[in-house]
C-alpha cells in the first residue's frame, strides 16, 4: 500500500473515467490519468485482481490530454473528462460500450455504427441546481455539488449549460441568494422553445420542437419539472435514427414503452399506421395525449401502466399486434418488460438506454426469446462526463433459424462438458 510506481503507461479509459494501466499483469485504475500518458502514481488500494492509484505526476502527457476550459472543473462534480480531448472521450466511451456488448452478448451479426455527436459546450438545456447556506463558512451558494463531498460549488456561469440557462442564472442569482438558508433547496431549470422555466412560476406550458428527416415539425409540451433529454441536438438525431432503424412503414403498428410526453411516439405516429405510448405516470400520459391532439395525430394514443409488472391483463398488450417496438427506460432498465416482449412477436425492437449494464442484461432476455443484435450505437449526449446514451436494434429470427441456433448452442454445451 502507498507504493509509488514510476513510468506507468496508461493504455485505456475505464467506464468511470480513470486511466487504465497494467502492473505485473494486474489492471490498475489511475485517477485523473488519460490514455497515452506516462505517469507516476501512488497505489492506494491493492486487491487480488486489480489495483487503484492516485496520480502523482504526469511525466509525459498524452497527445489527447487537454487543459480544462472551466475554472470550476477541479472542484465541481458535474464534469469528469475535461482533461481529455472530446474526440478521445467519444472514442473511449463508445469503445467501452461496444466491448461490453461483445463480451456479454452474441454480436456476430451486429453492425457497430458511428457515434452521434453535437457541440460539446453550451449544449445542456436542463440542469438541477441547489441553493443553501454552507454549514462551515456560512456563505450562501447557488450551484452544483462538489466531486468529493456534498458541499456546493458556487456557480455564476457554466460553459456546459446553454446560453439561455446561463442568462437566467445571472438574472435570478442575486435574489435567490438572499433567500438561502441552511435547508437545501433544489431547482430544475430548463430551456424550452418558449422560454426558460424553473426559478419562478409561469402561466405558460414549456414546449420544444422536433423534426425528424422528411417529416413535419412537431411541437411537444412537457411539465416544467418533468424529464426531457438534456441535449436537443442529440435528441433530434436519436429520434431520426430510431425511425430509420425500425424501418417503419404506413402499414406498421408501433408501441413505445416508457414513452414520457411522446418524444419518440409522436414522430413514429407520423410514419406508421398506429402508434401506442405506454407510461407509468398519469401526468405524463395526460401531457402525451394532449400532444397528440396538438399535433393532429389521430392514430396515436397513450396509456398508463406499471412497466415493472405483468402486462397480460391489458387489452393493448394481450390482443393487439405490433410490428415494431421502441423502449427508452431509465437507469433501472426494463427487465420485467423484456421478459414479456417476445409475446408481442414484433419484427424489430429499438432499445435506447443511458445505462449500458441494464441494457445488456435486458438484451440477454430478448436474445433468449429469438432476437438477434443487428446494430449498436453510442451517442455522446453528455460531453465531458463519463455518461452517455446508447441505442441497439434487435430483430426477430425466423423459427427455422431459431431452431438451428438452438441446436448449435446445445452442441457447444455438449462439447464444453
Amino acid at each position: 500500500m502507498n507504493q509509488i510506481i514510476e513510468h506507468l503507461e496508461i493504455t485505456g479509459l475505464s467506464h468511470d473515467g480513470r486511466g487504465i494501466a497494467h502492473i505485473d499483469g494486474k489492471t490498475c485504475f489511475v485517477t485523473d490519468a488519460v490514455p497515452g500518458d506516462i505517469v507516476s502514481a501512488k497505489i492506494i488500494n491493492d486487491e487480488r485482481n486489480f489495483a487503484e492509484a492516485n496520480l502523482i505526476k504526469v511525466q509525459t502527457p498524452s497527445e489527447n490530454r487537454t487543459e480544462p476550459f472551466c475554472d470550476k472543473y477541479s472542484e465541481c462534480g458535474g464534469c469528469q473528462l475535461q482533461h481529455l480531448s472530446v474526440s478521445a472521450q467519444r472514442h473511449w466511451k463508445a469503445q467501452n460500450f461496444f466491448t461490453q456488448l461483445k463480451q456479454q452478448l452474441n454480436t456476430e451479426n451486429c453492425q457497430f455504427t458511428d457515434t452521434l455527436t453535437s457541440h460539446d459546450q453550451a449544449y445542456r438545456r436542463r440542469a438541477r441546481l441547489a441553493l443553501e447556506i454552507d454549514k462551515k463558512d456560512k456563505q450562501a451558494r447557488l450551484g452544483f455539488r462538489k466531486a468529493q463531498d456534498n458541499r456546493l460549488v458556487d456557480i455564476e456561469h457554466c460553459p456546459i449549460l446553454s446560453n439561455a440557462l446561463n442568462s437566467e442564472i445571472k438574472k435570478s442569482r442575486p435574489e435567490l441568494l438572499k433567500t438561502a438558508s441552511r435547508k437545501n433547496r433544489e431547482f430544475t431549470i430548463v430551456e424550452a422553445d418558449n422560454g426558460v422555466f424553473g426559478f419562478s412560476e409561469s402561466q405558460q406550458t414549456p414546449n420544444y420542437q422536433i423534426q425528424p428527416a422528411g417529416q413535419k415539425a412537431l411541437t411537444i409540451e412537457f411539465p416544467s419539472n418533468g424529464f426531457i433529454q438534456v441535449n436537443a441536438d442529440i435528441n433530434q438525431q436519436m429520434i431520426t435514427q430510431s425511425i430509420e432503424w425500425l424501418d417503419v412503414s404506413a402499414k406498421d403498428s408501433v408501441i413505445d414503452f416508457f414513452s414520457g410526453v411522446g418524444n419518440f411516439t409522436l414522430p413514429l405516429a407520423q410514419v406508421s399506421k398506429k402508434a401506442i405510448g405506454i407510461e407509468g405516470l398519469d401526468a405524463l400520459v395526460e401531457s402525451a395525449n394532449r400532444n397528440a391532439q396538438l399535433n393532429q395525430l389521430d392514430n396515436c394514443e397513450f396509456y398508463k401502466a406499471d412497466l415493472f409488472k405483468s402486462l397480460e391483463h391489458f387489452e393493448w398488450f394481450r390482443e393487439a399486434k405490433y410490428d415494431r417496438v421502441l423502449l427508452d427506460p431509465g437507469r433501472l432498465g426494463a427487465q420485467e418488460l423484456c421478459e414479456q416482449l417476445g409475446k408481442l412477436e414484433a419484427q424489430k425492437i429499438v432499445y435506447v438506454s443511458c445505462d449500458a449494464s441494464t441494457l445488456i442484461r435486458d438484451c440477454k432476455l430478448l436474445q433468449k426469446q429469438g432476437y438477434v443484435l443487428k446494430k449498436a450505437c453510442f451517442m455522446d449526449m453528455f460531453a465531458h462526463t463519463t455518461h452517455g446514451e446508447t441505442m441497439v436494434l434487435l430483430e426477430k429470427i425466423k423459427k427455422q433459424k431459431q431452431k438451428k441456433a438452438k441446436r448449435l448452442e446445445n452442441k457447444k454445451r455438449i462439447f464444453k462438458f
